[in-house]
């Protein structure tokens, strides 16, 4: 089976590939490495260097050539300072990436398309946990929604364009975490808790820290979606996350004991529009695959900050 993976030089992306190309198939890579890097994909890929927002023929002669059986549109600007420091461009560049690739996949069917949204259409969630028709909630002044509504919109486009010429699956994916996630300031909240807990003087947590999260481990969201992606029911929404929802200050907590540091959190200003819980209900998931989370977050957590103290941190 030939399998294409945009974004397949970032966190979730490069996880999607080694499975696929570990279980013997041939795998395309498109990544702009905006995010990604090189490093993470392995060899005996296809890999493409393309900006999939600006170069649509050259997304389109990809397709035409290596015709993938599956594609899996995980690309996009991620990244929660993202949203609110460039919204312009993290709104504009992800509705392009999924038109143009989008728009390729219709002219050269796959027999499935894969596209990955996020649990940030759900806004402030009415109901905890979230089920996959709970209402699309986006906030017009909220510049953190630029993220959010690009992937509203590219879940309506998925529907309507790709849907009309494939199967397609649309993940809600909610907090994921592992190795190869960016530390930066422009990541997510806990490669960056790793990053200040082991190299720098001061913790800080933004909020008070009473906000909640619900983290799945890579591997867990790797398994569970290539079950859906075999199984399907197809044409339809997921919720992809585990359901022990925990919170920030918990979460920094147990980072410090993991790590053996004191815990001396000093608390910053809240981001506006930061959203106070999360945590998805995954039982139409559970009951598509037969599959649920099976790594704990304390052990999950270990197993990650054990890499990054060896890859990025090992000075």
């Amino acid at each position: 089976m030939r399998v294409l993976v945009t974004g397949g030089a970032g966190f979730l992306g490069s996880h999607i590939t080694e499975a696929y190309l570990r279980d013997g198939h041939e795998v395309v890579v498109v990544d702009s490495l905006f995010r990604g890097r090189e490093e993470y994909v392995p060899k005996g890929v296809f890999f493409y260097n393309v900006d999939l927002a600006r170069e649509p023929a050259a997304v389109e002669k990809i397709f035409e050539r290596h015709q993938p059986h599956l594609v899996f549109h995980y690309a996009a600007i991620n990244g929660t300072k993202y949203f609110y420091d460039i919204p312009h461009k993290v709104f504009q560049d992800n509705m392009e990436m999924t038109i143009n690739v989008v728009n390729a996949a219709a002219r050269f069917p796959p027999r499935l398309f894969v596209y990955a949204s996020s649990s940030e259409v759900y806004g402030e969630p009415l109901k905890i946990p979230t089920p996959e028709d709970h209402p699309i909630i986006l906030e017009f002044y909220a510049e953190r929604d630029s993220y959010a509504a690009s992937k509203a919109f590219g879940e309506f486009y998925t529907r309507y364009v790709a849907g009309r010429r494939s199967n397609y699956l649309i993940l809600r994916i909610f907090n994921t975490y592992g190795p190869r996630m960016d530390t930066s300031e422009y990541g997510q909240v806990i490669p960056e808790f790793i990053r200040k807990v082991l190299r720098e003087e001061e913790f800080t947590i933004i909020g008070d820290g009473t906000q909640t999260r619900a983290f799945m481990h890579v591997d867990d969201h790797v398994k569970i979606v290539k079950k859906l992606v075999e199984t399907g029911p197809y044409n339809d929404v997921y919720n992809v996350g585990s359901n022990q929802e925990v919170a920030i200050l918990e979460l920094a907590r147990i980072i410090h004991e993991i790590v053996g540091r004191p815990f001396k959190p000093v608390f910053l200003p809240p981001r506006p529009y930061d959203r106070r819980r999360r945590c998805p209900d995954i039982t139409k998931i559970i009951k598509a695959t037969g599959l649920t989370p099976q790594i704990d977050l304390y052990t999950g957590l270990r197993q990650t900050i054990k890499w990054y103290m060896e890859n990025r941190f090992s000075q």
